[in-house]
């Protein structure tokens, strides 16, 4: 099976953004299933940022995607949208909207919903977390 992912819930106030991450390892583990690809919606965009340092106690999340991202090679992607409504910017859009700092973590990449859209047309199913 080809699955997509739809996150929306925040990787801070629900458990969205873990839950995913579970059933992503889940599923690669299987070795009959593929992911086509993470798409971090809502919410979920917080997860992208380089900014956020959970205590090191905790789990992060941030890396612990990006991690299994660059091991299965899965793209991420943030909604441009979201993200920069919530202050994220990786260097292209800090440039663009002539801000001096960005913050979206490495491993994740900013994309409109034609990104998501294009991920549930090549994708057997997409799974929503929220």
């Amino acid at each position: 099976m080809n699955y997509s992912l739809l996150i929306t819930g925040s990787p801070t106030a629900s458990r969205a953004c873990y839950s995913a991450l579970d059933f992503a390892e889940a599923a690669v583990a299987n070795g009959d299933n593929t992911i086509q690809g993470i798409f971090f919606y809502e919410e979920a965009v917080a997860i992208a940022s380089s900014l956020a340092m959970p205590p090191r106690d905790e789990c992060n999340i941030r890396d612990e995607w990006s991690a299994f991202a660059k091991q299965h090679n899965i793209p991420l992607y943030v909604c441009i949208a979201a993200a920069l409504r919530r202050g994220q910017l990786n260097e292209a859009e800090a440039k663009r909207h002539e801000v001096e700092h960005f913050n979206l973590a490495d491993g994740y990449q900013l994309e409109g919903l034609g990104s998501l859209v294009s991920l549930t047309l090549e994708s057997d199913r997409i799974m929503r977390f929220k």
